[in-house]
């Protein structure tokens, strides 16, 4: 299970052009492993299905995960891996979830923009065009600012999102946000802390 992401990144590089021009690879490549947060030894491996746009994935980033993050992913019991799944009745989302894809490329920063984004979605979401202040949240979190603007302008984790899209819907995950843990169970919806120390509790127990 934990190599799970790392054959994600090898499925999307085998056989694109893209791999092909090696400084392009390894942005993608940083950007794909960017957004796994804790240890690879970790005994439980959770990926979130989750889209910034998307109020209820507001709410389990700024409420509830930052407590997870604390009892389970720092103290190295769980491995967090986020997969985006932007709506397509969510405008700006595909847009949000490039620019953290982007900002995890250019300098690791995804995980910092992540909580950019979730933090501050009620400052984007009315936006015409939020790409600026996107820019600005990964700069912020010292996103390299040329790597970052030619990651963007060349749209060149599109990739990776379809990819994401792909495994959502082998998943038959549809919504957000969703979440799979090793690989075995799913949960679908917002659930407070105290469901959660279940649900990992009881994923711990089994190993």
């Amino acid at each position: 299970m934990r190599r799970l992401l790392v054959t994600l990144v090898c499925m999307l590089l085998s056989g694109n052009a893209l791999a092909a021009q090696e400084g392009k690879a390894k942005l993608l490549e940083r950007a794909g492993m960017s957004r796994a947060r804790g240890q690879q030894t970790a005994k439980v491996t959770v990926l979130e299905i989750s889209d910034f746009q998307c109020p209820f994935c507001g709410r389990f980033a700024r409420d509830v995960y930052p407590l997870i993050d604390s009892a389970y992913v720092r103290t190295g019991k769980v491995q967090w891996v986020f997969v985006n799944l932007p709506l397509p009745n969510h405008q700006h989302a595909w847009h949000a979830a490039e620019a953290a894809l982007c900002a995890g490329g250019a300098g690791g920063a995804f995980w910092a923009m992540h909580e950019q984004l979730f933090a501050n979605q009620a400052e984007w979401l009315g936006l015409a065009d939020p790409s600026a202040v996107f820019r600005s949240y990964a700069l912020a979190a010292r996103a390299s600012p040329a790597a970052y603007d030619t990651c963007v302008a060349r749209d060149l984790t599109a990739t990776l999102l379809l990819q994401d899209l792909l495994y959502a819907a082998a998943l038959r995950i549809n919504g957000t946000p969703g979440f799979v843990i090793n690989n075995e169970q799913t949960v679908v919806g917002l659930k407070d802390f105290e469901e959660w120390q279940r649900l990992l509790d009881a994923a711990l127990g089994k190993k």
